[in-house]
C-alpha cells in the first residue's frame, strides 16, 4: 500500500494517556504518525509495536523544547496536527511552587498557542485539533487553579481563532475525566465514572476524519449510564 507522505499526524503530546491511544488508533488505520514527548521509553515501545511511528523526545515545558516540536510541525509534511499535551499540579494554589505552576501553563496553553500561531502564520492546509477538558476549560476545579486556567485560556484561543475565519479546519475536544495515570487511582470523581483513552482516542480519530461545522466536540464530566 502507497501512503501519500501528506496522509501524515503529528500528535504533541504521544507518550502516555489519551496521545499515546491516540497514536496507536492512527497508525492501525494506515496512518503514518509523528510524536512528541518527554517519555523516551514510552515513545519507543510505541514504535517497536508499528513501525508506522515515528516519534521526537522534546518537553514542552522548556522553551528550546517548545521550539524544535515547532520547527519539527513546520517542516513536515503532515496533514493533521493534534495538540494533547497537558497536565499540572494538585493542591492549593498557595501551597504549590510558581514553577509548578508555571510548567502547567506552558505544557497546556503556550505549545498549543505557539502551534496555532504558527499554522496561521505559515498558510498551512492542515487540520488543528486542540486538546481540552470539559471539567476545567469554562469552570472552576478546586485544587487545579493551573491546570484549569491553561484549559480555560486554550477554550477562549480556540473560539477567538474560529471567529477570525482562519484558512483552516482548527477544532476543540474537550473530553471528560479520563482513565489515566494523571487522575489518582483513589480520587473521588472515579466514584461516578470515568472515559476509557482507548475509546476516547478512537472517538478523536474518527471526528477528524468527518466534518463538524461547530469544531468543537464535549463530554459530560462522566460516561452516561444508559
Amino acid at each position: 500500500m502507497q501512503i501519500d507522505p501528506m496522509e501524515r499526524a503529528m500528535i504533541l503530546g504521544a507518550s502516555r494517556g489519551l496521545g499515546a491511544e491516540l497514536a496507536k488508533v492512527a497508525v492501525r488505520s494506515m496512518y503514518p504518525v509523528v510524536g512528541f514527548g518527554r517519555k523516551a521509553a514510552n515513545l519507543a515501545a510505541i514504535r517497536e509495536e508499528l513501525p508506522l511511528f515515528e516519534y521526537v523526545v522534546t518537553d514542552f515545558s522548556k522553551h528550546q523544547g517548545q521550539q524544535e516540536a515547532l520547527r519539527h510541525v513546520l517542516e513536515t509534511d503532515c496533514s493533521k496536527v493534534f495538540c494533547v499535551a497537558g497536565g499540572g499540579p494538585y493542591g492549593l494554589f498557595h501551597e504549590l511552587a510558581m514553577k509548578d505552576h508555571d510548567w502547567a501553563w506552558e505544557v497546556s496553553f503556550r505549545m498549543s498557542a505557539l502551534v496555532t500561531h504558527a499554522l496561521l502564520t505559515s498558510k498551512r492546509e492542515v487540520q488543528l485539533i486542540l486538546v481540552g477538558s470539559s471539567i476545567a476549560e469554562s469552570n472552576p476545579d478546586q485544587r487545579a487553579a493551573s491546570y484549569c486556567a491553561a484549559k480555560h485560556a486554550l477554550k477562549g484561543l480556540f473560539g477567538t481563532v474560529r471567529l477570525e475565519n482562519p484558512d483552516f479546519d482548527i477544532r476543540l475536544f474537550s473530553p471528560g475525566y479520563m482513565d489515566t495515570e494523571m487522575l489518582p487511582k483513589n480520587a473521588e470523581v472515579r466514584q461516578l465514572g470515568v472515559y476509557s483513552p482507548q475509546q476516547l482516542a478512537t472517538d478523536l480519530w474518527t471526528w477528524s476524519l468527518t466534518s463538524d461545522e461547530s469544531g468543537h466536540k464535549l463530554y459530560p464530566p462522566h460516561p452516561v449510564v444508559s
